[in-house]
């Protein structure tokens, strides 16, 4: 694997960060594409975390590579690709919980971990999938304070989990690549100590499906040459890319942006197939 990691370089993106000028954004969630003329694209180094001397971590940088090959992947991938509801979720689904949440517990040390039932299955536009959602291309984060409480909320709802008291809470997101490498549109990471308050453009989100029509609370980001980008060129099934989604701890001053990034390095990209779980730590 380092011999395939150095043959590797940093990228240089072009990233379509949203105007300077913003206050704020409304996008239906079913939005494949939003007009240029909300971006201010910037050319950014993406950094080889395969590569680089230092490794980042979940303490530090807020996002960690991880082995962590799944049977559900292997044995049941096309059941784990069916759309899943809030409310009926598959049993593919669950089983793939039930290898994740140990891995969240030990990387976290929490006392509770809960999946939320909101799960994400994203395909590369190439694939010309028209009711499937595709990669993200612009920068943002999911969820901000208020909305992290309210997904909290219906966690713990759908759960039927009553827990203790509790001081803190993180919202750890999982990316796992499901297409073979080379992937056409790797995820690239920001580290949370380089985004600013003031970088945040609120975002609403309106989604409207037929189990409910709600409108969520997430952000995008200006450009600021603060920003530190990674990314991890070639994962595998046997990769899991985790990061913090929210820390109670840390509030908005904490933001672990991430964009779907084109690699025009590769001659022969595959087309991207993804899949994004969320699971709520609680802390004593």
């Amino acid at each position: 694997m380092e011999a395939e990691a150095q043959a590797h370089s940093d990228l240089t993106a072009s990233l379509p960060y949203l105007r300077g000028d913003l206050d704020g954004l409304h996008v239906e969630f079913t939005a494949r594409i939003l007009g240029d003329e909300l971006f201010d694209r910037r050319p950014t180094r993406i950094r080889n975390g395969r590569a680089d001397g230092q490794v980042p971590s979940i303490d530090q940088e807020g996002f960690q590579l991880i082995a962590h090959p799944s049977a559900t992947v292997r044995d049941r991938l096309g059941e784990l690709l069916e759309p899943n509801g809030l409310l009926n979720q598959s049993d593919a689904l669950r089983a793939y919980w039930a290898e994740t949440i140990p891995l969240i517990s030990r990387l976290s040390g929490a006392r509770d971990v809960l999946p939320l039932h909101a799960s994400t299955v994203r395909y590369s536009a190439a694939l010309r999938n028209d009711k499937a959602m595709t990669p993200a291309g612009w920068p943002h984060v999911d969820y901000d304070t208020q909305e992290s409480q309210v997904q909290l909320a219906e966690t713990l709802e759908l759960n039927q989990f009553e827990p203790a008291p509790y001081s803190r809470y993180v919202m750890y997101q999982c990316w796992h690549v499901l297409s073979p490498p080379p992937q056409d549109f790797p995820l690239a990471m920001c580290d949370g100590r380089t985004v600013s308050v003031a970088d945040i453009v609120p975002i609403d989100y309106h989604m409207k499906t037929p189990e409910r029509d709600v409108t969520y609370q997430s952000s995008g980001a200006r450009y600021s040459p603060r920003h530190d980008w990674w990314y991890f060129p070639d994962m595998t099934q046997q990769e899991l890319l985790v990061f913090i989604g929210f820390d109670s701890a840390l509030g908005d001053g904490f933001k672990t942006l991430h964009v779907a990034i084109e690699d025009e390095t590769q001659a022969k990209p595959v087309p991207r197939i993804s899949l994004e779980t969320r699971y709520f730590a609680l802390f004593d």
